[in-house]
């Protein structure tokens, strides 16, 4: 009987090399993910969530090397991964059979991207192929990977597709210029859906789009993962975009996860201080007016990383064991064992008292003063 987890990643490090020094990109990120389930990745520009979306998709090209750790597959009901001939240094030797997808060769990988893992780019108008039809570009991943299946399936399958993600199947025959934003990205969409996979990343797919059209590609595609089990890693800045659609959310800063909660627990009790900054960083539709100050500072040169805490220098509850010690990913609530922060405030042995949101609320204010003051560096 296969396990729940579809995808276990371990310990991935992945860095740019460069004439003055390796970019420290992603820095031993660890989670899982389950089937079915919606995994957001949140965090400003620059954080390493496409990065880490790249190397488990195997998509990495130089200055970009993966540098070490495990990016472990779970194979489902699919005959073809479950009977796939790899080397014995390409399987796991577990009584569950995980693939290292490090470890593919390229004849695997070929097989197992599209079969069992698509991706759904940044920008729809460049992912598509500008003169092409986009119903050829469906066609050509079934060409490729169903060869068994002649043109009229194809052309139906796409067709199905087309329907299935809202748009008029006689749009087939359309170039990408002459569909908006949105259906575009819907077009995309379909394209990562026509293998049925089990798992799809999708790196920032509402991107330039509108609020309605947002509005309605987030409920394209929690439907979609509902109605099929599939699972999903959603990246995007916007955190805000992830607190309904998610299951759960993890929080990146400086190439590592420094929060890892269910969205729910996320929204309502943020522990990190930057994940708490980063949540407030939007203002409000409805209630009273307040001072913003976002998060000040910059994220640190991930070539030459300080000493301790990478947020040391944004935090507005730092001290000096921040300044030595790098936190590890730990329970910051026995009541919450699945929310994990990475922060000196919730390790009993070096604080007493673990800040509430009260507490996080007041360090913000405190620097929005300062900035209106001018005494913010």
């Amino acid at each position: 009987m296969a396990t729940e987890t579809l995808l276990d990643v371990r310990d991935l490090s992945v860095d740019y090399l460069a004439t003055n020094g390796a970019v420290h990109a992603v820095r031993k990120v660890n989670f899982a993910l389950q089937r079915g389930e919606i995994l957001g990745l949140a965090g400003e520009s620059g954080c390493g969530k496409s990065t880490l979306a790249y190397a488990i998709a195997r998509l990495l090209r130089p200055p970009a090397y993966i540098t070490g750790g495990e990016i472990l597959y779970y194979p489902g009901q699919h005959e073809e991964m479950i009977t796939m001939r790899l080397p014995k240094k390409g399987r796991k030797t577990d009584p569950e059979g995980a693939i290292d997808i490090l470890r593919l060769s390229p004849r695997d990988l070929h097989r197992f991207r599209w079969n069992e893992l698509s991706i759904v780019f940044q920008s729809a108008m460049n992912a598509l192929n500008p003169v092409m039809r986009v119903g050829d570009q469906i066609m050509d991943v079934l060409i490729t990977h169903r060869p068994d299946m002649n043109a009229e399936q194809r052309r139906k399958r796409a067709a199905e597709l087309f329907e299935m993600v809202g748009i008029s199947p006689d749009r087939l025959r359309g170039y990408p210029h002459e569909l908006s934003g949105g259906m575009r990205q819907r077009a995309v969409i379909a394209i990562a859906l026509a293998l049925q996979p089990e798992l799809i990343i999708m790196d920032e797919p509402t991107t330039a789009l509108d609020v309605v059209v947002q509005r309605e590609i987030l409920q394209l595609i929690s439907n979609l993962c509902k109605e099929f089990s599939t699972a999903m890693i959603f990246i995007t800045h916007d955190l805000s975009l992830l607190i309904e659609l998610a299951d759960k959310i993890a929080i990146m800063y400086a190439g590592t996860m420094i929060e890892k909660a269910q969205s729910k627990d996320l929204y309502l009790h943020p522990r990190h201080p930057y994940s708490y900054g980063l949540l407030n960083s939007f203002p409000t539709l409805h209630g009273p007016h307040k001072i913003m100050a976002g998060i000040p500072g910059s994220p640190p040169d991930l070539r030459m990383l300080p000493q301790g805490c990478t947020f040391q220098e944004r935090c507005p509850f730092v001290f000096e064991h921040c300044r030595q010690v790098t936190p590890a990913l730990i329970t910051t609530n026995p009541e919450q064992p699945e929310q994990l922060a990475a922060c000196h405030l919730y390790d009993e042995k070096i604080t007493k008292e673990v800040p509430t949101i009260a507490d996080l609320a007041a360090g913000y204010e405190k620097l929005a003063t300062l900035s209106l003051e001018g005494n913010l560096e």
